[in-house]
């Protein structure tokens, strides 16, 4: 199942979360309970780590998850552009990335 697409935009300084819904390639949720989900932000696709997502399951058995940075995650991203992906690992082993998308960090005025 090809990975899912969506864009983000964070705000630095500032707490970051988007839930997301997770489906299978029919429409049904996603039963997310024997997986390990795990995200990062990266300049590139080869190297820059910006940061790593924490990812918290709200509704395995529905496919639910918050998606998540601290403030001090955000204000530590620089505005390069950057791309981020989420990756399931299941107990076998087997690893899917469900979603990915490009990520616009925004600048704040406030010290």
């Amino acid at each position: 199942m090809p990975a899912g697409t969506h864009n983000i935009i964070i705000e630095k300084k500032a707490n970051f979360n988007f839930s997301a819904n997770f489906k299978t390639s029919g429409g049904a949720n996603l039963n997310l309970t024997s997986r390990t989900l795990t995200g990062e932000i990266r300049r590139d696709f080869d190297n820059g780590l910006q940061s790593t997502f924490t990812i918290t399951k709200t509704d395995a058995a529905g496919g639910d998850a918050l998606i998540s940075l601290s403030p001090t995650q955000t204000l530590s991203l620089t505005e390069d552009d950057s791309h981020y992906d989420i990756f399931a690992t299941l107990s076998d082993g087997t690893v899917e990335r469900l979603l990915q998308g490009k990520v616009t960090i925004v600048k704040n005025i406030t010290q």
